[in-house]
């Protein structure tokens, strides 16, 4: 998986987002019949579900690896060589760690995140768990105009123009935040239908329809956050997010959830989601407009 989405990224950086989506979809669609081979006819169980993962990932990232060294005409054009190169090396190391470490902070955010809601039962940990799946489909696209304005950014940046890098960043973050405002209207107002095809416990459904509304008021901000990150990372600027995004989940989200859990249970937590989503959202707006990111571009 690390592969692929490595071998994903490189490709999106030269603007091919279609191959990426084509192998995410066979990797779907071989995973799900592997799954059905090995847990079925065979049958493994749990083992064979994984088993069924894990070879559906390794075929594409296989298939990813040829479509990089063979069939990109753009990377064949570019030429270069495949020997590291200390410069190089140092460069991507400035971009990665920092990323890699956001990564590091933000999973264990979630987790003691889980830590204060599993004390509030288990029909709260039920509506907390499907709400968060719920929630995916209205913040995905945001997720995806992120990659564009990593691409168009990383790609203006390379071409030496800085005032289109600024234009870009700032057209696909008011982009994506007017989509995601789109979804949260719809998240709201079928909230309460979505659970319905989610559970059948009427506790849970009531619950996590009431959590969802609360989140769909931080929609257009997250995304605002959500695409920023992606333009300022297309600059070469992952310290300043990971920062941002550091200080927001343990300062605001964690401390606001821990304060609020005991006395308003789950809607408390996920008004704390909301908040520090709003924050999270101002805190990014203001850094990708103060510019200071085009002039400390390591591109």
């Amino acid at each position: 998986i690390v592969l692929y989405n490595v071998l994903a990224s490189l490709l999106r950086a030269l603007g091919d987002s279609r191959t990426p989506v084509i192998f995410l979809v066979v990797a779907s669609l071989l995973n799900i019949a592997l799954d059905l081979f090995l847990i079925v006819v065979i049958p493994m169980g749990v083992a064979g579900a994984a088993l069924g993962t894990a070879l559906a990932q390794a075929v594409v990232a296989v298939l990813m690896l040829w479509a990089v060294l063979v069939r990109s005409p753009r990377l064949r054009h570019l030429g270069g060589s495949w020997r590291p190169d200390g410069e190089c090396l140092r460069t991507a190391a400035r971009i990665a760690v920092p990323a890699a470490a956001e990564r590091v902070t933000l999973s264990a955010a979630q987790i003691a995140a889980t830590r204060i809601v599993a004390p509030l039962g288990t029909v709260a940990v039920a509506a907390n768990s499907l709400a968060v799946t719920a929630e995916s489909m209205c913040y995905m696209p945001g997720y995806g105009i992120a990659a564009a304005a990593t691409t168009l950014v990383g790609q203006s940046l390379g071409a030496k123009d800085k005032a289109l890098a600024r234009r870009y960043a700032r057209l696909a973050t008011a982009l994506g935040a007017a989509v995601m405002a789109g979804m949260a209207v719809l998240l709201f107002a079928g909230a309460g239908a979505l659970f319905h095809v989610l559970t059948p416990d009427a506790e849970v459904r009531a619950l996590g329809a009431q959590v969802l509304r609360i989140e769909a008021f931080a929609e257009p901000l997250f995304a605002v956050s959500i695409v920023a990150a992606g333009a300022l990372r297309g600059a070469g600027d992952t310290l300043g997010p990971s920062v941002l995004n550091l200080v927001s989940m343990w300062g605001v989200r964690i401390t606001l959830s821990a304060a609020l859990a005991p006395r308003f249970g789950l809607p408390g937590v996920w008004f704390a989601m909301c908040f520090e989503l709003c924050v999270r959202g101002l805190l990014f707006l203001a850094r990708l407009l103060r510019g200071k990111w085009l002039e400390k571009s390591v591109l």
